[in-house]
């Protein structure tokens, strides 16, 4: 019985208070109607993108030296980290002095806090988010539909062209080191060479292999010559038939040949003519020589190989964006939503006036007066 009295006095008490609260109403729709008619349309314009692969500037992958499968979408990691560039106050100045905010939203770019409130302006404006699908959704609002759609497509690009910088600035550090090293592989190199020079002319060796072959035969010819002059000098000076100008003629060969033979044996240091023992004492030397000197000509052209390859991928203008939508001008404002705003300030209106009428009633017929005196 007494929630059925309570709630027949609210509703004694809003009857009662009836004109005040339709009063109050009406004074809120008139208000929020004209408020609501004086705010500005603001135009949202997106674009849509997803990060591309750091993988697409790797030397390696773009040149097929790996069986790795390129990855042209990347990963939650390039999400992240667009996003961040997204936010970054490189963007957000870019887009201040692109696009003369300042001016656009009556900043006094002369006061200490213009520069704070510019900003706080821009990002106000500016969303740039993960979407259902895992790509980022860039949106900026502006009260011209054309200038909100050339500020999306301009952030856009102002973020694919700094992580392009990212990427091309770790690809240039790349090339210096190759750089410095290619340089100093080549002074090693000259040295290798010099050495290799000076070590062929002090022995007289520059083909090892054929210089080898010929010594060897020479010294074989010389020995099997001396055996063979030899057996005849013991065969036919024993022979009182045979004339002594073919003796002595077999003596100048044997002598010869045993010349010949000491030559190529001769321990002297005497470098114009090449000896078995020079030739055996200089070959390790020159083969070593010859060895690093290909080794090194080898690592070098490998290196500048790779150093074309990375040059080649940093000169290739490689997006860090895919992009999937471009901001179109938007045909429709984004807000305000009038028709929303005036429901919303009616209904508050029409809730608070019953609240304080309600109060107000509870609360009538207390005296307020005696209350104060006893206090006092």
């Amino acid at each position: 019985m007494d929630q059925h009295d309570n709630l027949l006095g609210v509703f004694q008490s809003i009857y009662r208070w009836r004109k005040t609260i339709r009063n109050v109403c009406l004074l809120a729709l008139a208000g929020s109607v004209v408020i609501s008619l004086f705010l500005d349309n603001y135009y949202q314009a997106t674009t849509i993108f997803y990060p591309a692969s750091p993988q697409l500037a790797n030397p390696e992958l773009m040149f097929g030296n790996t069986g790795q499968v390129t990855e042209y979408y990347g990963s939650d990691h390039d999400l992240d980290r667009i996003a961040e560039i997204a936010t970054s106050k490189e963007v957000e100045d870019y887009m201040v002095t692109r696009f003369r905010l300042y001016d656009h939203y009556g900043i006094d770019s002369a006061n200490s806090q213009g520069p704070f409130k510019v900003r706080k302006r821009f990002r106000s404006l500016f969303v740039a988010q993960k979407n259902k699908n895992d790509a980022v959704e860039l949106s900026v609002e502006d009260t011209d539909p054309k200038l909100a759609s050339d500020m999306a497509n301009a952030a856009r690009e102002k973020i694919n062209a700094i992580g392009q910088r990212l990427t091309k600035e770790t690809q240039a550090r790349l090339l210096a080191a190759f750089e410095d090293n290619i340089n100093r592989k080549k002074t090693e190199l000259e040295i290798l060479g010099d050495s290799l020079r000076r070590t062929q002319a002090f022995y007289g060796i520059y083909d090892p292999g054929a210089q080898g072959e010929q010594l060897s035969l020479q010294l074989t010819t010389a020995e099997s010559e001396i055996i063979r002059s030899r057996a005849k000098l013991e065969v036919l000076e024993k022979n009182t038939l045979i004339p002594r100008d073919t003796i002595a003629y077999i003596r100048a060969n044997l002598a010869a040949y045993e010349r010949q033979r000491h030559q190529l044996m001769d321990k002297s240091e005497d470098n114009t003519n090449i000896t078995i023992r020079r030739f055996n004492e200089g070959l390790p030397q020159i083969s070593v020589l010859q060895d690093l000197h290909f080794q090194a000509r080898k690592q070098l052209s490998y290196d500048m190989e790779r150093y074309n390859q990375i040059k080649a991928a940093y000169n290739t203008d490689i997006p860090s964006l895919l992009v999937v939508e471009n901001a179109d001008v938007p045909l429709m404002k984004n807000r305000p939503k009038r028709s929303i705003i005036v429901l919303t300030t009616l209904l508050a209106a029409f809730f608070f006036t019953v609240l304080s009428v309600l109060i107000a009633d509870a609360y009538r017929d207390i005296r307020w007066k005696d209350i104060t005196q006893e206090g006092q």
